[in-house]
């Protein structure tokens, strides 16, 4: 089972199950985007792990396209309590994260609203930071921009709407102080109050916030995803591994993973087991999760090489 988060993984879900049934999880790290380790597995049947978990939405549209999971067992009343919408066949989410606009309050006491005070740095000067990854400078460029969240996709499927976002792209290139590529750097850059406007995914921004980082954050026009459990095709403990899927959905689980991980849950009785305040500090609790949209993790799969290729031109020519 891949995974960073080591002890997490054991209080909120190995030791529990093993507790009520006598089997013994083990967590094996693995990449972020196991697609390969899926295929080969498959392929040669020779599997390093029998299930995975942090499986996101654009990985588990690549492995349904190649046939490479086996079924889950979705007759369970803790599956059978979600949104339908978030139980498929052969994946279950179990989490939310979400890309938000955070900044730095000591910089701005009355707060910014959404990536478009990124873009104005007439209003709000200061030291701006984006991630130097294709998909979300792209997401956060239509959004500072002031493209409509319900229309980015669809501006994005006319090389117009390209060229639009990449203009924006232009307009923020001098005001970019730090070009972020991981989640090391960004704790470091903002924990030492070297940047003012830094859009990162909200449980990093929470943490930063809990430890004691003047950070602020604004869920509007954010934009999440979701990760959950899948299962190799032909998994020598698939029985396990579907028994296993099934123990964790139960809600009170979820929300012992997130009380670390401070993403949001994906069962919505999972806030019955967790503090009210803190509870709103998560993605997807009601009032924050209806400030955002889910990113369209097909749309991505169609266009991701093509914008990764054109972005790093861009990128490269300085």
């Amino acid at each position: 089972m891949p995974g960073g988060y080591g002890d997490i993984w054991e209080l909120a879900f190995f030791k529990p199950f093993e507790a009520a049934t006598g089997i013994k999880a083990t967590g094996v790290v693995s990449k972020d985007f196991p697609f390969n380790e899926f295929k080969i597995s498959v392929e040669t049947g020779a599997y390093r792990w029998s299930m995975a978990a942090g499986v996101t939405k654009d990985l588990y549209f690549r492995l349904r396209e190649a046939d490479l999971m086996d079924p889950i067992d979705v007759n369970s009343p803790d599956i059978a309590d979600r949104p339908a919408e978030n139980v498929m066949p052969d994946w279950l989410p179990y989490g939310l994260y979400c890309f938000t606009m955070a900044y730095r309050e000591t910089s701005f006491p009355q707060g910014l609203e959404s990536y478009r005070d990124m873009w104005n740095v007439a209003q709000f000067p200061g030291r701006r930071s984006l991630r130097k990854r294709a998909v979300d400078a792209i997401e956060m460029t239509a959004r500072g921009i002031g493209i409509p969240a319900e229309d980015i996709y669809p501006t994005l499927k006319t090389p117009e709407g390209w060229d639009k976002v990449f203009a924006g792209l232009d307009e923020i290139r001098p005001h970019i102080a730090v070009w972020w590529e991981s989640d090391p750097q960004m704790d470091q850059l903002i924990g030492s109050g070297d940047l003012d406007i830094f859009p990162i995914s909200s449980h990093r921004a929470q943490k930063l916030k809990n430890d004691g980082a003047p950070v602020g954050i604004s869920y509007t026009d954010g934009y999440f995803t979701t990760q959950g459990w899948a299962i190799p095709k032909g998994s020598p403990q698939g029985d396990v591994a579907r028994e296993f899927i099934k123990f964790a959905a139960q809600p009170e689980l979820e929300a012992e993973f997130m009380k670390s991980t401070l993403m949001g849950p994906m069962h919505p009785k999972a806030f019955d087991h967790l503090d009210a305040d803190f509870a709103r500090t998560l993605p997807t609790y009601p009032e924050n999760l209806a400030k955002m949209r889910e990113q369209n993790a097909q749309f991505w799969l169609e266009h991701g090489e093509a914008a990764n290729t054109r972005f790093e031109e861009w990128i490269l020519r300085g």
